[in-house]
């Protein structure tokens, strides 16, 4: 049986900081990320930060997830943007071309400073 994803958020100013530990692979399953960042949107937040820092595995349809919330969050104008990926999930950002989609910072507090500009 595999540990589920978790994924426990905070607010800092307007942005909603998801810091999700574990395997990034929803599978058949619920996406507790999507799920999350959905039902944000309906609150109308819209500015994420996602901390990949302790992301050990990221699966093709964790890859699904980013690419869904980014879709999601862009049709209402607002931003995601990625902390920390861990060099596995860096790699995998970087194979898939995202790495050239997302916005990706070593720092949260140059990730939340960006949010002021965009």
């Amino acid at each position: 049986m595999r540990r589920p994803t978790k994924v426990i958020n905070r607010k800092v100013g307007s942005v909603r900081i998801f810091k999700i530990t574990g395997r990034l692979d929803p599978g058949d399953a619920s996406d507790p990320l999507f799920d999350a960042v959905q039902s944000f949107i309906e609150q109308d937040e819209i500015d994420f930060l996602l901390d990949l820092r302790s992301v050990t595995y990221i699966s093709s349809t964790g890859v699904g997830t980013l690419i869904k919330c980014y879709r999601a969050v862009l049709k209402k104008k607002g931003h995601v943007k990625l902390l920390s990926p861990s060099q596995s999930v860096r790699n995998i950002l970087n194979i898939s071309k995202l790495d050239g989609v997302f916005e990706i910072y070593a720092d949260e507090d140059a990730a939340l400073a960006s949010f002021q500009k965009a």
